[in-house]
């Protein structure tokens, strides 16, 4: 073979190599965003949303940024729990970092981690979104995500940001974004922006927000804690108890009970 015909056949197999890696890279032109094809995942598609309501032992693992840190919002859910399911047990685990949902999954130590042991429930907290709602990301990886907390078993559960202070479409808009994932692959979606938003439609002046405009205030916080913990146990937030360690008025834990039984009513989280 001459030295022409050697360099195009060379050239001719680079090219059905890089196509070959693109192909099995890349999955709607999103390779860039982690995409599952790239660390080797194969779960179910389509699996029902595992039932872990009535378990005696909540095992629950958060991913999220520091949304879910905020006021300690995951010992809020774990004494919620606690009151509402007595004599069950509670352990609830954030996984460290505050990386998007698809940087996790590309990163594989967030996955195995997952699939360490036997959690009841994860919540998800970190798909990209536009604050604007003039951008889109992919979904890909919070589908996968879901198909994997599947496929252990545990019941994932969405986390839809609240809005930003001043913000009153974005909280809706990002649970319809989450919507959209759940329409694709079956799991649950905490509605907690939607619980904000009928708080402001009933007291307007309630303040939800830290000073930052962005980060929740115990009050709302509180209010967060209450939409998890209907939607992990399926309990009615407003039948539970009065919390006097937790420095929120009686009439507004009162209120805000109310409006997270509401929104949840209006909006069930799990398609169970």
């Amino acid at each position: 073979m001459g030295f022409i015909s050697k360099t195009l056949c060379a050239l001719m197999s680079g090219i059905l190599l890089c196509s070959s890696l693109l192909l099995s890279g890349c999955k709607g032109g999103e390779a860039e965003q982690g995409n599952p094809g790239q660390i080797g995942t194969n779960f179910p598609v389509g699996a029902e949303v595992p039932d872990n309501r009535y378990v005696d032992h909540y095992q629950i693992l958060v991913f999220g940024n520091s949304h879910v840190r905020s006021h300690n919002l995951t010992e809020l859910i774990r004494q919620f729990i606690l009151a509402g399911r007595p004599g069950a047990a509670v352990d609830m685990t954030v996984a460290s970092g505050g990386s998007y949902l698809d940087e996790r999954l590309y990163n594989k130590v967030d996955l195995a981690f997952m699939q360490s042991r036997n959690w009841t429930h994860v919540i998800l907290q970190g798909q990209k979104y536009s604050t604007t709602g003039l951008n889109s990301y992919p979904i890909d990886d919070s589908l996968m995500w879901l198909r994997a907390v599947k496929a252990q078993n545990a019941t994932p559960v969405l986390f839809p940001e609240h809005g930003q202070d001043g913000n009153r479409t974005e909280g809706s808009r990002v649970h319809q974004l989450h919507q959209t994932i759940v329409a694709v692959e079956p799991g649950c979606i905490a509605p907690v922006g939607l619980a904000w938003d009928k708080v402001w439609q009933q007291e307007p002046r309630m303040v939800l927000h830290e000073a930052d405009g962005n980060h929740a205030a115990l009050a709302g916080t509180f209010l967060t804690a209450l939409v998890f913990y209907q939607s992990i146990t399926g309990n009615n937030a407003e039948l539970l108890a009065y919390f006097p360690q937790i420095p929120v008025s009686a009439e507004q834990q009162q209120f805000l009970r109310q409006m997270a039984a509401a929104t949840l009513q209006q909006n069930p989280a799990c398609p169970f």
